[in-house]
């Protein structure tokens, strides 16, 4: 074993004198070779005609030198010519198209006179005259796609407007009936006992007795037995007489409420009565009752009253904005919430010609039919009017306008081929199915954006806030 190290050690501290020899002829200065091929990347002679401006970072262009040497990563900065910053721009032929500015693509408030880079090392993009003078706005169909632009055809057809608002069910006033008597006496029967009970036409309903109908049916039987005698006479003037007396004790009674059929039971039978019977004038609900059984009434003291359900009324509200548009005649659709799924067509009856005060509305009365009495009083209902606006009218979607002030509306119109224009337009009325009527400024078979015009509006504003920059700049130059 030790003849064995005795021979190993010194054949290994030959090998490494040897090797130490070998380096140092091949290196005289003690450089390495390494370290030598990197001095001459960074220290490279420029190329003939090819000015180096700076060196940058390879990973990182933001990270600038006016030297050669290494970037915080550690790699070796990269030269940056002068003609790959700033190429003389070739002066426009004629047709081109003339740049009026370049911009970063990713941050367009960043603009320069001249090609080049942008703060993030990206090239920077032209901006055209025809884009900004035009009023255009220009896009890739990439990212028209990407910010999901839609547009749709502008048309014309019928306007409607529905207009939805509440009411409330109220008596229909036309139908309203007060019962009261033209002579005084005592009820002596009493067939409504209480308010709300339903009553049908021609049901009686009071008996009142009275000392004076009693004797104008006495004097009405005897007027009627003069008359028969004086009708033998040979005079004819007391013929006359007679008859023109009996006349007039009919009229009495009729005056009095006894009708026809009471007269002809008086004269056929001779008997006087002595109550006087009223009968209901319309079929409706008693809705006020004054007076009980005993009770003693005076000529024209009202006993009862009647209101009548068919037809009926609901009084909606409209705003002022709606007036206009809400016209006699016109068909209403009314809903109530406890006939659910049923739906009761009413025609306007009267637009009442002032405004509430309070709630800022006009009453409209519409009148309903109500046959099967399920429309009650004071209940809630939800009234639709479609009212017709315009028989050919230019509509879009609500959806494409922007409201550029308080006066001013603004559409986009797709020109095709990623180009857009901003353009002003005078509105109408809202319609249904979110419509909305264009009185000026657009034409059918246009098309206009639906959606992320927005984003158009932005790119539209920036454009003319660079134009007027510019404008402003170049005054301030010359």
């Amino acid at each position: 074993m030790k003849r064995l190290l005795l021979i190993v050690i010194p054949v290994v501290l030959l090998a490494f004198i040897l090797g130490r020899f070998t380096v140092k002829r091949s290196n005289p200065d003690g450089s390495s070779r390494s370290g030598k091929v990197a001095a001459a990347g960074n220290n490279a002679p420029e190329k003939k005609g090819r000015k180096i401006l700076y060196w940058r970072a390879p990973m990182n262009p933001t990270y600038i030198s006016k030297k050669p040497g290494k970037s915080p990563m550690g790699m070796d900065l990269v030269p940056v010519y002068a003609e790959a910053v700033s190429p003389k721009p070739r002066p426009a032929r004629k047709g081109q198209r003339k740049v009026l500015y370049w911009r970063a693509p990713m941050n367009p408030s960043y603009i320069s006179k001249k090609p080049g880079k942008s703060p993030m090392g990206m090239d920077l993009v032209p901006v055209y005259a025809d884009q900004i003078s035009s009023g255009d706005i220009k896009i890739s169909p990439t990212v028209v796609q990407n910010i999901g632009v839609t547009t749709t055809e502008v048309i014309k057809k019928p306007f409607f407007r529905t207009i939805r608002t509440y009411g409330t069910v109220t008596w229909n006033e036309t139908t309203l009936a007060a019962m009261n008597t033209k002579i005084g006496g005592w009820i002596e029967k009493l067939n409504v006992n209480e308010t709300g009970q339903i009553v049908r036409k021609g049901q009686p309903l009071i008996s009142i007795y009275s000392p004076k109908l009693v004797a104008t049916q006495e004097e009405f039987l005897a007027a009627m037995d003069a008359a028969r005698a004086l009708q033998k006479s040979s005079d004819p003037t007391v013929a006359e007489g007679g008859s023109q007396l009996l006349e007039s004790a009919r009229r009495r009674l009729k005056l009095w409420d006894i009708n026809n059929a009471q007269i002809r039971e008086l004269e056929q039978t001779r008997k006087v009565r002595k109550t006087m019977i009223l009968y209901a004038p319309i079929s409706g609900i008693v809705t006020h009752r004054a007076v009980v059984v005993g009770d003693h009434v005076q000529p024209g003291m009202n006993l009862v009253r009647i209101a009548a359900l068919n037809p009926i009324w609901v009084m909606g509200s409209i705003y002022e904005q709606d007036i206009p548009l809400v016209k006699k005649g016109m068909k209403a659709a009314v809903t109530f919430d406890n006939l659910p799924g049923e739906t009761f067509e009413g025609t306007v009856d009267y637009v009442y010609p002032y405004v509430e005060g309070k709630s800022r509305t006009a009453q409209v009365r519409i009148k309903l039919p109500n046959k099967k009495g399920e429309i009650l009083p004071r209940m809630y209902a939800t009234v639709q009017l479609r009212v017709p606006v315009a028989p050919d009218a230019v509509v879009i979607p609500n959806n494409a306008v922007i409201q550029a002030s308080s006066t001013d509306n603004v559409v986009f119109i797709a020109e095709g081929n990623g180009r857009f224009r901003g353009r002003k337009v005078v509105l109408g009325p809202e319609g249904d199915n979110n419509m909305v009527m264009v009185k000026a400024g657009l034409e059918p078979g246009e098309r206009v954006v639906t959606s992320a015009q927005f984003m158009l509006d932005s790119e539209s504003q920036l454009n003319a806030a660079i134009q007027e920059m510019l404008s402003q700049k170049k005054a301030g130059d010359s």
